[in-house]
C-alpha cells in the first residue's frame, strides 16, 4: 500500500513538473505573440533554439546519465556529481567554440552588444548547471520540491518581464538571466550534495566516465538531428520566406513540439522502464506487453489528433493571437507528420531499451538528412515544403524503427 502511494505521488509530481513547464512555455509564446507578432515569434524561437543547442545535449547525455548512475552504490556520489559538472563544462565550451568557428552564431539577428552576449552565455551555462541540479533532485525522488522550484522560477520570470519589458531584445535577455541565475536557489537546496571536497583523482572512476559515454553518443545524434537541424532550417526559412511567414510556421511547430514532448515524457515514465526491465530480464512477456500498450497508444493517437484537427484554429488563436490564424493551413499538414511521430515513439524507445545504439543513431541522422534534403530541393513549393518535409521525415523514421525492432515485437 505504501509503495503504491509512493508511486502515485511520484507520478503526480512528475506530471506537475511537465505541466508547469508546458504552460510556462506557452505563456512565453503568447506574450511574445501579443507584443511582438509573428516576426517576434521567429526570433524568440531562434533564441530558444540557440539556448537548447547547449542545454539539450547536457540534458540528454549528462543529466540522464546522472539520474541512471545515482542509485548505484558502486559509484561515488561526490565523483559522480563533479564528473557531471566537468562533462557539462566541456560540452558548453565545445559548442560555443563550434558556433563561433563555423560562423553559425546568430549575432546578426539580434541587437545585443558584445557585453550582453557574454552575459547571455554565462546565463546559458548556469542554465546547463541547473539541468544537473534538477537531475539530482529527480534521482533523489524530490519531485515535489522540484515542481515548487520550477513554479517559483517561472513566476519570478513572468513578473520580472511584465514589470520591465521594453522591446524584444530586453525580453530575451531577462528570459535567460532570470532562468540562469535561479540555479543558485537550486544550489541552496543541494548544499550538502555539492559542498564536498573536489576529488583528488578520477583514475579509479573510469566506470563513471564510460557510463556517461554511452549517453553522449545517443545525445550527439539527437542534438544533430533535432536542435542543430532546427537551427539551420530556421535561419534558412527566415532568409527564404521572411520572418513573418517563418513566424507562422514556428507557431505550429512550437505547438507540435509541446504535445510531442508531453507524450514522449509520459512514455518515459510509464512505458520505457517496464520494457527496459522486461528486455534486461529476457522476459517472454515483452512482446505481449509491447503489443498491448502499442494498441492503446495507437487508439489514443487517433483520438487525440482528431480532436486537435477539429480544434486547430481555436488552439492557434488561443495560444498566440487571431493574427496567427493563417498558420492553420500549415497545421493540418504538421498534424499528419505528428501522427507518424507518435506511432514511432514506442518503437524508438524499444531501440533504446534493447541498447541498439548504432541503429538508434542511424534512425535519427537518416530522418534528419531526408528532412533537410526535401526542404533544399523543394523550396520553390513555398513555406509549405517545411511541413511536407516533416511528414516525409517521420514516415522514414517510423519505417526504420519498426524494421530495427521487429525481433522484439514480431509475433510471427
Amino acid at each position: 500500500m505504501l509503495r503504491w502511494l509512493k508511486l502515485t505521488s511520484t507520478g503526480f509530481w512528475g506530471g506537475a513538473i511537465i505541466f508547469i513547464r508546458t504552460i510556462a512555455g506557452f505563456g512565453m509564446q503568447k506574450f511574445v505573440a501579443i507584443f511582438y507578432g509573428p516576426a517576434g515569434t521567429t526570433l524568440f524561437s531562434h533564441f530558444q533554439n540557440l539556448i537548447s543547442l547547449f542545454t539539450q545535449p547536457v540534458q540528454d547525455a549528462i543529466a540522464q546519465g546522472l539520474i541512471s548512475a545515482y542509485p548505484k552504490k558502486s559509484f561515488s556520489k561526490n565523483k559522480l556529481i563533479y564528473s557531471a559538472i566537468g562533462f557539462t563544462t566541456f560540452i558548453f565550451l565545445a559548442i560555443a567554440i563550434l558556433l563561433i568557428i563555423t560562423g553559425a552564431f546568430p549575432d546578426e539577428l539580434f541587437n545585443f552588444s558584445i557585453k550582453n552576449w557574454w552575459l547571455i552565455l554565462i546565463g546559458v551555462f548556469l542554465l546547463c548547471l541547473q539541468g544537473l541540479a534538477s537531475a539530482i533532485l529527480i534521482a533523489q525522488q524530490k519531485l515535489k520540491l522540484l515542481s515548487i522550484l520550477y513554479l517559483l522560477q517561472w513566476s519570478i520570470l513572468f513578473i520580472f518581464i511584465l514589470l520591465n519589458f521594453k522591446d524584444l531584445d530586453s525580453t530575451l535577455q531577462y528570459y535567460i538571466f532570470v532562468q540562469g541565475f535561479f540555479v543558485f536557489v537550486f544550489a541552496a537546496f543541494l548544499y550538502k550534495d555539492i559542498n564536498q571536497k573536489f576529488p583528488k583523482s578520477f583514475r579509479k572512476e573510469k566506470e563513471i566516465v564510460n557510463h556517461f559515454k554511452q549517453f553522449l553518443w545517443m545525445a550527439l545524434a539527437v542534438w544533430i538531428s533535432s536542435k542543430w537541424v532546427d537551427f539551420f532550417i530556421r535561419e534558412y526559412a527566415i532568409n527564404l520566406f521572411g520572418s513573418i511567414e517563418t513566424g507562422f510556421w514556428q507557431s505550429i511547430v512550437r505547438i507540435s513540439e509541446a504535445y510531442r514532448a508531453l507524450f514522449i515524457s509520459f512514455l518515459f515514465i510509464t512505458f520505457y522502464p517496464i520494457i527496459s526491465n522486461l528486455y534486461q530480464n529476457k522476459s517472454k512477456k515483452l512482446k505481449t506487453h509491447f503489443r498491448t500498450q502499442f494498441l492503446k497508444f495507437s487508439a489514443f493517437t487517433l483520438l487525440f489528433f482528431i480532436i486537435v484537427y477539429i480544434l486547430r484554429k481555436p488552439i492557434i488563436t488561443s495560444l498566440y493571437s487571431i493574427e496567427y490564424i493563417e498558420a492553420a493551413s500549415l497545421f493540418q499538414f504538421q498534424i499528419i507528420g505528428d501522427i507518424f511521430a507518435f506511432i514511432s515513439f514506442p518503437f524508438a524507445l524499444m531501440l533504446m531499451a534493447s541498447v541498439q545504439t548504432k541503429n538508434y543513431i542511424l534512425c535519427e541522422l537518416s530522418s534528419a538528412f531526408i528532412f533537410v534534403i526535401c526542404i533544399l530541393i523543394g523550396n520553390k513549393a513555398g513555406i509549405e515544403i517545411l511541413v511536407y518535409a516533416h511528414i516525409i521525415r517521420f514516415i522514414l523514421y517510423l519505417s526504420l524503427v519498426v524494421f530495427f525492432t521487429r525481433k522484439n515485437w514480431n509475433f510471427a
